[in-house]
């Protein structure tokens, strides 16, 4: 009998241990990341976080794609009001002011300064942290993918007009002379103005010509300032000079026009460089093609864009400790090589560009032209009130694009109308 009690005595031992070695509580975090627009994506930050959780037993992610930036700031938003945690929120970069107002965020001041030196800030590419403190100085944001507007040519299409790739335009007077020849070749308004996302281009021209959307510290607009007006009017000038024209489908199709060799010169997101080398390395694509620094009027300048990581409030300080480890999990060197590789955005981490598959990636010509314009990159417009405000931008855009408005007056509206959403 002794053998069956000395195994009763070993079980119940065990037993007794279990609930400490299996039936521990997990530390249960969400993730909010707009990734749902393509399958490829969900599963790549699923495999992400999955391999996450393997390293992490004592933590559980629960991962929430989203189809869009707009959708995932509304679930912070509608969570926060319900003293709910969103846990980790991968919400685009010009909302911050917005989350704080709602105190929706907290500062992340103390996680940082709780790293071993200063290694953890010094590890960004620093053009990507321009839109990841609040007014108060603190950190808020954490970069999670970034892009700039760059300018896309159909090269194909560009000699027929007699234009090679060393003679890209450098100014907007270039870029015209440009345009007009390559009217002249097919016929028909060679650039296309992207839909959705033209707010965020057309900032870029704005930069160009020396100006700003925003003061400072974003308490106010400067919609009606001379060198925005001056902005939006070159845009008419191409428009009426049927250099320019309007596309009323999705931001995504765009890409895909111009991969399609419908539109011969787009300016749009550097996320868009990825499909298009895969396609022509897949022999795919039937053309020519390069990218280009934006053309400049006074200077060449970009705002960046994408997604920060924010922390939302009502987490607890085991619920914190956990999604701070997983957001230091996705600013791991490989896993935003992953990340950019798949999207086509810029990796957040400067060690992430010595990866060997960003390295292979960013040798074509295409990658290296984009990338020499980060460092004339800027924060993008950053207001309270950041969806209201854009709303307000796009619509003063669509009176002198589509009803023939003058610039000036449409700005002026604009600049009006924004008051109320600033206070």
């Amino acid at each position: 009998m002794y053998p069956i009690n000395r195994y009763l005595a070993h079980f119940v031992v065990l037993v007794a241990l279990l609930p400490a070695l299996s039936f521990a509580e997990k530390t249960k975090i969400n993730i909010h990341i707009p990734s749902g627009v393509t399958s490829e994506m969900s599963r790549l930050y699923s495999r992400i976080i999955n391999d996450f959780e393997r390293t992490h037993p004592q933590i559980d992610v629960i991962f929430h794609p989203s189809n869009s930036y707009q959708q995932v700031l509304q679930n912070v938003l509608t969570l926060n009001n319900q003293n709910k945690s969103a846990g980790v929120a991968a919400v685009e970069i010009s909302q911050l002011l917005t989350l704080r107002k709602a105190n929706a965020i907290i500062a992340l001041d103390e996680f940082v300064d709780a790293e071993k030196d200063d290694s953890f800030i010094k590890a960004f590419v620093p053009e990507f942290l321009a839109n990841s403190y609040g007014n108060d100085g603190k950190l808020y944001g954490i970069p999670l993918i970034r892009s700039t507007p760059i300018i896309y040519y159909n090269m194909s299409t560009l000699k027929k007009a007699g234009i090679d790739r060393d003679k890209l335009p450098s100014t907007w007077q270039e870029l015209t002379a440009t345009l007009k020849k390559i009217k002249a070749v097919t016929g028909s308004p060679p650039f296309i103005l992207a839909p959705q996302w033209y707010d965020w281009l057309f900032e870029a021209f704005v930069f160009q010509n020396n100006g700003t959307l925003a003061n400072q510290n974003n308490s106010q607009v400067q919609f009606d300032h001379p060198a925005t007006i001056e902005a939006l009017a070159y845009w008419k000038m191409l428009l009426d000079s049927g250099l320019m024209s309007r596309y009323g489908g999705s931001w995504k199709s765009m890409i895909n026009g111009f991969s399609q060799g419908t539109f011969p010169v787009i300016y749009y997101s550097s996320g868009g460089l990825g499909k298009l080398v895969d396609m022509e390395s897949q022999d795919k694509l039937g053309f020519e093609w390069m990218t280009d620094i934006m053309p400049k009027n006074k200077t060449y300048s970009t705002p960046v864009g994408a997604a920060n990581m924010f922390l939302s409030q009502h987490m607890s300080p085991k619920e914190k400790k956990a999604a701070w480890l997983l957001v230091n999990h996705l600013l791991q060197p490989e896993i935003q090589a992953q990340i950019s590789y798949e999207s086509g955005y810029f990796p957040v981490v400067k060690f992430a560009y010595k990866e060997k598959n960003l390295i292979q990636r960013y040798s074509t010509e295409q990658f290296k032209r984009a990338i020499k314009q980060l460092s004339y990159s800027k924060a993008k417009i950053m207001t309270l009130n950041a969806v209201q405000i854009r709303n307000i931008l796009k619509a003063a855009i669509d009176r002198v694009l589509d009803d023939n408005m003058d610039a000036k007056e449409s700005l002026s509206r604009a600049q009006h109308e924004s008051q109320k959403w600033l206070n």
